[in-house]
């Protein structure tokens, strides 16, 4: 499996989004590796164009939120989602981590291995097992390909009324995030070249609209209840086998509908009414109810029968939690 650079090459992998940095051109006859089959190639060639397609999505929501600059912060985010990720299912794959500013609870996947924790999602959670389930359930998106399957599997029409929507969906940020400046990607040689390696049916769309087509899918549709359910099961069974407590995941998700109730207490979800799209966070729009993602997670536990204990990691997780502690958005 092809590696990609470190966490520490971030900056400069997103800096290409707005400048003209490019890939060697791909061949469509001959293998870019002497030996290499035609399969191992397709392959190669599909992981680059999940890196342009993720490089591209990160950058904006870097754009949209901006990042919280905190050096320790960001080693440490990166070492436990490092380390999750050494024990998914997909272990050789390369991971970049970063907090956004910004005091929504939410975290995204993009495709390549991008993955935003924002630091209202760090405020929420109350230990270091919380944080590796929720990073490991964006691994598991990643690891299955669920955005670049998705993005995949689109038509030409329907990238271009995604691209549309995803436009249009900026307009309705906060005043805040309105505010600042709007990241202006141009398509390179490298996503002209990667284009065709999304689908049949995409062809000749860039890698920008792909890109938009995902940021779509991240701020209003979501990538279904099926993929989410899936994130939430190989995400824990991730982190149960890095050796962190089973049940963080549900604690997490529970505290979150809590806050919304306004309630105290144990962890008691009941299925709730639908609420309109306007009283709805990105959150809400994009994943399934709290409540049937509780349960799906009690299923999960409940088949692989996992045992009631696990590192909660508090202690560490408290001195590290200070850094996003009375930050607020700029």
């Amino acid at each position: 499996m092809l590696r990609i650079l470190g966490i520490a090459a971030l900056p400069f992998l997103l800096l290409c989004i707005f400048s003209s940095c490019t890939t060697p051109k791909v061949s469509k006859t001959k293998s870019i590796v002497a030996g290499m089959t035609n399969d191992d190639q397709k392959k190669l060639e599909e992981y680059q164009a999940e890196l342009e397609i993720g490089r591209n999505m990160a950058g904006r929501l870097l754009a949209f939120y901006g990042v919280v600059d905190d050096e320790a912060l960001d080693a440490y985010v990166n070492q436990v989602g490092a380390y999750v990720a050494s024990y998914s299912d997909h272990p050789e794959r390369r991971y970049m981590f970063q907090v956004l500013n910004t005091d929504m609870v939410n975290a995204f996947a993009a495709p390549g291995g991008y993955i935003l924790i924002t630091r209202g999602a760090i405020k929420h959670a109350q230990n270091e097992a919380e944080l590796a389930h929720v990073l490991a359930h964006e691994i598991a998106h990643v690891s299955k390909k669920h955005m670049f399957d998705t993005i995949a599997g689109m038509s030409k029409d329907e990238m271009e009324k995604a691209a549309a929507e995803a436009d249009k969906a900026a307009l309705n940020l906060s005043p805040e995030l309105k505010a600042r400046a709007r990241p202006k990607a141009e398509e390179n040689e490298a996503g002209a070249t990667l284009a065709k390696y999304i689908s049949g049916s995409a062809a000749g769309l860039s890698i920008l609209s792909a890109a938009k087509a995902g940021m779509s899918l991240i701020l209003e549709k979501g990538l279904g209840a099926e993929k989410e359910f899936e994130a939430d099961s190989d995400g824990t069974k991730y982190a149960i086998r890095a050796g962190y407590h089973p049940e963080a995941l549900m604690n997490f998700l529970c505290r979150l509908d809590q806050v919304k109730k306004k309630m105290k207490g144990r962890c008691k979800i009941k299925k709730k009414k639908k609420k309109k799209a306007k009283n709805k966070t990105i959150l809400d729009k994009t994943h399934p109810t709290v409540h049937s993602r509780v349960n799906h997670i009690k299923k999960t536990l409940k088949g692989i029968r996992a045992e009631n204990f696990g590192a909660k990691g508090e202690a560490r997780f408290k001195k590290i939690q200070v850094l996003v502690r009375g930050k607020a958005d700029k």
